[in-house]
């Protein structure tokens, strides 16, 4: 169960248990391929195939600068919310512990918890199934109601749910290092949208709010051995993600060059080149992640797991926010979501929201005078190939 209090401790890299964690999978996934327990044309066996081939050459991140480069930064909360404020050009993911200001109940598991409060069960949900066929979308639609049942029954399964775009019913759960100012960028978008021109507070549609709230925080519940193919993030967020119950494994392409990038771009779905890195998120433990990260999630059978998490913008970041989103727009099966019809509208939003800044003479805080520059030559280059689709 994720700790309620906020831990000023840098949290512990237990590389033991980690290479443990990755060995387990790395069997599990072995042991699956070799009894034929996945179809052999499905999307789960796909999947498996690539996360086994890459959890064999994964190795855990340097964190120590005398040894080169730093791929992982385990932080304090005051040093991470440092950083995030500061706009430091550091690509590596950010780990802290202690982090989520929401308390779950003592005395029961916190996926029960998430059920009680999530009202009315016949609502339908997406529920992405490994079996379901390459050739078909990877998920089916189910009522709310089942995936109660499976999920608190507990039982093992070769076929394991991973349930997709589940609104939180939770308070709001960013983790207090990404309060500060530089982060809010996103939230700023939602209100340009939302709001237009008035400053008065917002006024939209269910639908409307809805659309947002699932963007700035959501839930991830899977059970034990579901797999997450590499991908980026669409829309060229920032993702943070704190585990809850069970712990998740995150693995990610570390420090790629160009020619990396453009490679697993050019084929995503099967491309192992580059560094693999990874770590093993325990319950309470936050990672930070910045846009463009190629990365992946691995589980044992086990557990079952349940993260929170969310997106954010910052302002010291609008250039690399740019060049992800071009990236993104160009080359849609490299992200998690359709951007056709919402790209458009997140690159006029943020245009207008930096315009606005740096006529009032804030340039200093969106990253510098050339950062400024560049997002607009890269706007100018992004808006006309975006704006056939937005019917």
């Amino acid at each position: 169960m994720a700790r309620p209090d906020v831990a000023r401790d840098r949290p512990m890299h237990d590389r033991m248990a980690d290479d443990t964690y990755r060995r387990r999978v790395v069997a599990e996934l072995q042991e699956k391929s070799s009894q034929h327990m996945s179809s052999q044309d499905s999307h789960g066996k796909g999947t498996d195939d690539l996360i086994y081939k890459l959890l064999e050459k994964a190795e855990q991140p340097n964190t120590d600068s005398s040894k080169g480069v730093v791929e992982a930064l385990f932080c304090t909360g005051d040093e991470a919310a440092s950083l995030a404020e500061s706009g430091s050009p550091h690509d590596a993911p950010i780990i802290t512990e202690g982090q989520q200001q929401f308390r779950w109940s003592m005395g029961d598991r916190p996926i029960a918890q998430l059920f009680r409060r999530m009202g009315f069960l016949d609502k339908s949900v997406s529920v992405q199934i490994p079996s379901r066929g390459s050739t078909k979308r990877s998920y089916e639609v189910r009522k709310l109601g089942e995936v109660r049942k499976r999920f608190l029954t507990q039982d093992s399964t070769d076929d394991p749910w991973n349930i997709l775009d589940l609104q939180s019913p939770l308070p709001h759960s960013m983790p207090n290092f990404l309060t500060g100012e530089n982060c809010q960028l996103l939230l700023q978008v939602r209100n340009a949208v939302l709001m237009e021109d008035s400053a008065e507070r917002v006024v939209a549609s269910t639908q409307e709010w809805n659309e947002w709230k699932n963007v700035l925080d959501w839930v991830l519940l899977s059970e034990g051995g579901h797999n997450t193919a590499p991908h980026m993030d669409s829309h060229g967020f920032a993702t943070w993600i704190t585990a809850q119950e069970g712990s998740i494994g995150f693995g990610w392409m570390s420090c790629p060059t160009e020619e990396e990038r453009n490679s697993w771009t050019a084929d995503p779905h099967q491309h192992t080149g580059g560094r693999w890195r990874y770590i093993i998120l325990k319950p309470g433990q936050s990672v930070f992640f910045m846009p463009g990260t190629i990365h992946f999630v691995f589980r044992v059978r086990q557990h079952q797991t349940l993260a929170l998490g969310g997106h954010v913008l910052q302002w010291t970041d609008i250039r690399r926010w740019m060049q992800v989103m071009l990236a993104q727009i160009t080359n849609s099966a490299i992200t998690n979501e359709d951007m056709r019809r919402s790209a458009p509208k997140y690159v006029l939003a943020v245009a207008k929201l930096v315009k606005a800044r740096a006529e009032e003479g804030e340039a200093e805080q969106l990253g510098g005078g050339a950062a400024v520059t560049q997002f607009f030559a890269s706007v100018k280059v992004g808006l006309p190939r975006t704006s056939g689709d937005k019917g």
